[in-house]
């Protein structure tokens, strides 16, 4: 809703701008805006609420009488009807099927929303109706309505018919009890037939299916003649364990002796021959051998030493025979030569001996390496034949795990089947033996009776209940026009929307249209609030620095009928009354009527001295008020803007500010006519008047914008024709109130 409920502290000083950089709302209290956001509660707010509501009280009052009219005939035309209940208890038996499943005993909340969908089912209220035994027409005209209403903590259901025959509502209620009992067995009976009719087709199936399975399992056993699959698996398992083992021993043998190959192919004969044939172990020394072979050989000796001892290399003792003979004879030969020279005799035949043993170890390391060469052969040939029969080996494991894999899934399908197929004949026997128990307990626990007294309608309450309505419907209506109002009815707007100084409230008033003599300040009470209304306005004025003495200005308006020549008039009173001299000058020259306010003549005035053809002395009229003199507008010119833009309207202006304190000029509206902006940019000051609740907001600022683009000076705005009452302003009624000042006027004389 628009500012109508907006806070009077929150508005600008009289005469004063609005500051830029405070953020105002227009739309006030009602929207949470403006400066009320963030304020706590006042009384006042629920005041300004109720002035809105008071302001169109009417409608409230036309929406409050068309509701209770309408519940009133509503009431009066009502038919007066009977109720009858009858009461179900339903509940569920404990059996066997609820048992399996875990039901309960008592039913929850949704199944008896589902029993109550039945009962109101179409269905079943045409079997009633048939069992009733009345025709349709007669039905229709008996029953009001069906009313069902199950209460799961108690596990009954509440049948209730409202008719306008009590003998026909309460049999009625009956049948829909008995039907309701009836479907529920023929339910049962169905689900029962249908459950085993399911359960045989599914065992049926199962069973083929089992047959197919078994068979399935006899054809694979003979085909594959399989008998103890696991003992043979794990036969095969541990042959290839075992020629795994063995294969693994004849490699390591045979790495073994590969590893001393590079080894003697760089020793010395004697080394060799240690290695292959000799004890190894214990021989520090060999003569004729350098040390750096034995140092080579000696990595590798315990290795030679183990397969001898083996029996892997075969070796014998004669070669160390000949090493000892060997060692003998070089003993005599150094022991020869200490005494002899090398062609002895003696030296010669041990010379040639030892010749003799070098041949023999010659042929016996020959016959260690070949031997050698021969064991490493073997231990390759082993290999190969141990890895080749565990690869077969391997072979008959993966085809026997093969078939035993497939016999396990086969009895497994059938192992499968048979617990299925228990499991659904074992359910189609506790079926067909819990056929006559009933899974469910339904039975009447009250039949309905005929009602003695009719249903109270509540006329009271339905009344009250449309006056609620309609008040609230009324008050709704109020807000919404209120909200949707688009005219300037507060001080605060014309801040806000307008960004001018306001100036002033001036509260409507009972002019009587026929006497526009009493419509002026000087003949109505000066104790009452229209009378301070003017004077505040022209206090504003003067001491907001807005007109000064010289200053002529002009009073503008949106439209016509704003009450913009009152004020100009009554203004130009009050300044009089002030002692200041005035010129009031009716610049309307389309429609002028400021003479007839003091009985004037309006046929010479402004509008022949733009012409050219009077002087300002000759049309000066005394309205009979002290220092107030009057122009009046004079005939009525086809171009009145072009006469504004004439020299003789400037020479006028310079006479005026010479003669007088104040000019003031009552122009016509600005969405009119052209010449109000023209007269406006003219003069020194222009005032702006607005009917309070009536202009809108749209045209006052259109017209504002006008002035201010043609060069014009507003200085400021006032609000005209404020109806307190009306409008809801409740503090401007208070204000003048608390000084005892009304609305009154003089009276005039009969």
């Amino acid at each position: 809703m628009k500012n109508m409920l907006g806070n009077p502290a929150g508005t600008n000083m009289v005469g004063q701008m609005p500051n830029p950089n405070q953020p105002t709302n227009p739309r006030g209290a009602l929207d949470g805006g403006g400066s009320n956001a963030g304020k706590s509660f006042d009384i006042t707010d629920l005041k300004q609420f109720f002035h809105v509501i008071v302001k169109r009280i009417w409608l409230v009052t036309l929406c409050f009488i068309i509701a209770v009219s309408v519940a009133v005939v509503a009431l009066m035309k009502q038919e007066p009807f009977y109720k009858s209940v009858a009461t179900l208890q339903v509940t569920k038996a404990s059996s066997s099927i609820s048992a399996l499943t875990g039901g309960s005993t008592m039913a929850g909340a949704d199944y008896y929303a589902i029993q109550e969908n039945i009962l109101r089912s179409q269905s079943l209220l045409n079997r009633a109706q048939e069992r009733l035994g009345i025709p349709v027409a007669e039905f229709k005209q008996a029953i009001k309505r069906l009313d069902i209403k199950p209460y799961p903590r108690t596990g009954t259901i509440k049948v209730g018919v409202e008719s306008f025959q009590p003998v026909i509502g309460s049999n009625f209620a009956n049948m829909m009890s008995e039907e309701y009992i009836e479907y529920k067995t023929e339910e049962r009976i169905d689900d029962s037939q249908n459950t085993v009719i399911d359960l045989t087709q599914q065992a049926n199936k199962i069973r083929d299916e089992l047959r197919k399975a078994e068979e399935k399992l006899q054809a694979f056993r003979s085909a594959n003649s399989i008998i103890a699959v696991s003992g043979r698996v794990n036969i095969a398992a541990r042959h290839l364990s075992q020629l795994t083992g063995k294969a693994a021993t004849y490699r390591t043998e045979r790495l073994l002796l590969q590893a001393q190959q590079p080894l003697l192919d760089d020793a010395s004969d004697e080394i060799i021959l240690r290695a292959l044939l000799g004890e190894g172990a214990g021989m520090e020394t060999s003569v004729g051998f350098s040390g750096n072979n034995t140092n080579r050989i000696g990595s590798a000796r315990g290795g030679v030493d183990s397969l001898l001892q083996n029996e892997i290399v075969k070796g014998g003792n004669n070669w160390k025979r000949i090493k000892r003979e060997k060692v003998r004879l070089q003993s005599h030969l150094e022991n020869y030569r200490s005494k002899f020279k090398d062609t002895h005799p003696r030296v010669q035949e041990v010379m040639t001996k030892l010749k003799e043993l070098d041949l023999e170890l010659q042929v016996e390391l020959q016959f260690a390496l070949e031997d050698y060469n021969a064991e490493l052969d073997t231990l390759r040939l082993k290999e190969q034949a141990v890895q080749q029969v565990a690869a077969e080996w391997e072979k008959e494991a993966q085809r026997i795990a093969t078939k035993e894999h497939s016999l396990t899934l086969l009895e497994r399908n059938v192992t499968r089947l048979q617990s299925l197929y228990e499991v659904v004949f074992n359910r189609l026997k506790e079926v067909q033996i819990s056929f006559g128990s009933q899974s469910e307990n339904i039975r009447i626990m009250e039949r309905a009776t005929p009602a003695t007294s009719p249903v109270s309608n509540r006329q009271v309450q339905n009344i009250f209940l449309a006056a609620v309505i309609g008040i609230g419907i009324g008050i709704g209506l109020v807000f919404g026009l209120e909200y949707i109002d688009d005219s300037l009815r507060y001080p605060e707007e014309v801040a806000s929307v307008l960004q001018l100084p306001f100036f002033g409230v001036i509260p409507s008033a009972n002019w009587d249209p026929e006497d526009l003599n009493s419509h002026m300040l000087a003949n109505i009470d000066q104790k009452s609030g229209l009378a301070e209304a003017y004077r505040n306005v022209r206090s504003a004025l003067i001491f907001s620095g807005a007109i000064k003495p010289g200053y002529t200005m002009a009073f503008a308006s949106a439209v016509p009928r704003e009450g913009k020549t009152t004020t100009c008039l009554n203004m130009s009173v009050s300044l009089a009354q002030a002692g200041s001299r005035i010129l009031l000058v009716d610049a309307d020259m389309r429609r002028g009527e400021l003479h007839k306010f003091f009985g004037l003549e309006g046929g010479r005035g402004l509008s022949d001295l733009l012409a050219g053809n009077s002087k300002p002395e000759s049309l000066i009229q005394r309205t009979g008020i002290p220092n107030l003199d009057l122009i009046a507008t004079g005939p009525f010119p086809p171009n009145p803007s072009e006469l504004l833009l004439q020299p003789e309207f400037n020479s006028f202006l310079e006479y005026a500010k010479r003669s007088y304190d104040y000019v003031l000029f009552d122009c016509p509206p600005v969405m009119a006519v052209s010449e109000s902006a023209v007269m406006a940019s003219l003069v020194d000051a222009t005032l702006f008047v607005v009917w309070a609740g009536q202009t809108s907001r749209k045209l006052s600022e259109m017209s504002v914008r006008i002035l201010r683009e043609r060069g014009a000076n507003i200085v400021g705005c006032v609000l005209n024709n404020l109806e307190f009452g009306r409008v809801g302003y409740y503090y401007y009624s208070t204000y003048y109130g608390y000084y005892d000042y009304d609305y009154r006027y003089e009276s005039r004389p009969s």
